[in-house]
């Protein structure tokens, strides 16, 4: 890879989407954690909507995926800023995995934000968690042990989730769009060494002379060639 620096990367609608991807699984990320696991385990346990979806497992994948993919998405972002385009003919192939992998991140993440939106809905329509008080924003004991309900933090984690899976879609759509860039060098001129010659030092030969000795430039000019 070469050791340049792609600052131009982060201008383009890939590398813009990138930042939005990670922000998002991020996002979804602190919205999972603050949810209840006891409330899970009690909804799962009253089995009185969804009885098939065990939202404990939904928490867990939803935790899995996401750590998955934004693993996946900073590697791909820093491979990027240090010139995966330069590789010329090779980032071509590189462009079509990163693409299959967009796509593939893109399914995983609007699938467990749809189980997520389901698990919310479990819980508020759910008769023995709203007599519980799930509404309230105030600690409570469940299975003896304190918990917080924390509404709408799942509700909250799906609308992430499917905002990432749309955004790795549409960068898969977008990705055919650096194959017309990647070049063996940087397109901009920041990062190529920059060479100044005086014009002093060319006749520094002229004005040097020792012991009053005078110093005849040689002329650099070619004749052309005559037959």
């Amino acid at each position: 890879m070469v050791g340049t620096l792609d600052i131009g990367y982060l201008s383009t609608p890939t590398g813009i989407l990138n930042i939005a991807e990670i922000v998002s699984l991020i996002a979804g990320l602190i919205s999972v954690a603050f949810t209840s696991r006891l409330y899970c385990e009690l909804a799962d346990n009253l089995q009185s909507v969804y009885p098939d979806l065990s939202t404990v497992a939904v928490r867990s994948v939803f935790q899995a995926f996401s750590i998955l993919c934004l693993t996946t998405t900073i590697v791909i972002f820093l491979a990027h800023l240090y010139g995966l385009r330069f590789l010329g003919r090779n980032f071509v192939y590189l462009n079509q995995v990163c693409l299959v992998i967009n796509i593939i991140m893109g399914l995983m993440m609007i699938s467990i934000g749809i189980c997520a939106a389901l698990w919310e809905d479990k819980l508020r329509r759910t008769p023995g968690i709203l007599r519980r008080g799930y509404l309230r924003y105030e600690y409570q004991y469940v299975f003896k042990e304190r918990t917080h309900p924390s509404p709408g933090a799942a509700a909250a984690a799906a609308t992430f989730a499917l905002i990432a899976g749309i955004l790795f879609i549409v960068e898969a759509c977008t990705r055919p769009m650096l194959n017309n860039n990647a070049s063996r060098l940087p397109t901009y001129t920041s990062d190529r060494p920059g060479y100044t010659v005086s014009p002093n030092n060319q006749r520094s030969l002229i004005n040097d002379s020792n012991n009053g000795e005078r110093i005849i430039p040689i002329e650099t000019s070619v004749a052309p060639y005559r037959v």
